[in-house]
């Protein structure tokens, strides 16, 4: 494989990934990589692009995009992976396991100290057993049904059942607090973040600088973002939340909740209101990322967000990390010490 030249993604090589992508049935658009990778907050990307310079063609990608990352009390550079390609005419020929160890070189002389991401079910052997990634399944799904009918019909022997609305949640309004609809974040959502993620041992940092990055600069895309605030106007927190047409069905998501854990009567109500909102979209059902050591796990469970069975998953997804730096890697390769929630899925 003599004849390939590895690139890096800049503005002048966006249209070869980008080709590389669409010609192997997943297409993406130019200004989300350019967001995802170049624009992102820690202004920094990782990516090797081989390309066949005989064939003028992509013949493998493997990138990562940088983050910063809380833990413990302190923060640290490390980079999620995401959007790997082998084009179909150059698979099995080791591309990918030596694209990624070139990138992964290159990760730890710019001072990344690990690399984390999702990989779906064809990869996940390759993450693990080739890659040297420590794997930490499940992704926690939680879900809370809205409407029968979206699961009845996944079953021939149910499909006659009525569509029965599953959801008796109701938002109202408290005297003592305000719930307003705005997209936007206020400079005191940092302050939110550090009381939220107190015990919280790892996790991107959800800074406003993140959150406005990745809910309003993002192409493409329309979230919904409420916030609440008591009755002297003091700010407690926010939910984003969204619906997709997707897995044959309409998907609320609830991307983020996060609240003064001083006052859990906001993060209730915040979720409430975000419940409320989906299902007047007629939502078939919402999703949540949630770990059961998450701050905001009771809420989600006070609503009726349960653990989706494996059948019922809307996708097969793994999550894992590969630590280069020996003094943090107890903490990254522990499940329990993990905060997740949609914010990290590129997917949505």
């Amino acid at each position: 494989m003599n004849n390939l030249k590895t690139y890096e993604l800049t503005l002048k090589t966006v249209g070869i990934f980008k080709k590389c992508f669409e010609i192997n049935g997943s297409p993406k658009k130019k200004e989300n990589i350019i967001w995802q990778f170049l624009d992102n907050p820690d202004n920094n990307s990782i990516v090797d692009i081989a390309y066949d310079e005989d064939k003028n063609q992509t013949a493998s990608i493997y990138a990562l995009f940088c983050v910063k990352v809380k833990i413990g009390n302190s923060l640290f550079k490390a980079a999620q992976s995401l959007d790997t390609m082998t084009d179909v005419k150059y698979r099995g020929r080791g591309l990918f396991v030596n694209r990624a160890n070139d990138v992964y070189i290159k990760a730890k002389e710019t001072n990344v100290s690990f690399v984390y991401g999702f990989p779906n079910g064809n990869s996940i052997h390759s993450f693990r057993k080739r890659l040297g990634w420590k794997v930490m399944d499940p992704v926690p799904f939680l879900m809370k049904p809205l409407k029968s009918k979206y699961f009845t019909n996944k079953i021939s022997l149910l499909s006659f059942l009525p569509n029965i609305n599953l959801s008796l949640v109701r938002f109202y309004k408290n005297n003592n607090y305000q719930i307003k609809e705005v997209n936007d974040f206020p400079n005191e959502i940092d302050t939110i973040w550090e009381n939220f993620s107190k015990d919280i041992t790892v996790a991107v940092n959800r800074d406003k600088v993140y959150l406005e990055w990745r809910y309003l600069q993002k192409p493409n895309e329309s979230y919904s973002i409420v916030h609440c605030y008591d009755a002297n106007n003091k700010y407690l927190g926010c939910a984003i939340y969204t619906v997709k047409d997707k897995h044959n069905g309409k998907i609320g998501y609830i991307m983020e909740l996060i609240y003064d854990l001083d006052k859990p009567k906001s993060g209730e109500l915040l979720l409430k209101f975000a419940i409320d909102k989906i299902k007047k979209a007629k939502a078939d059902c919402i999703l949540v990322w949630c770990f059961e050591h998450s701050p905001n796990y009771k809420v989600f469970k006070k609503e009726l967000f349960f653990k989706i069975p494996e059948k019922l998953k809307p996708i097969e997804l793994h999550f894992g990390v590969r630590s280069f730096n020996q003094n943090i890697a107890d903490f990254v390769n522990k499940r329990d010490n993990w905060y997740l929630s949609y914010s990290d899925s590129d997917t949505v």
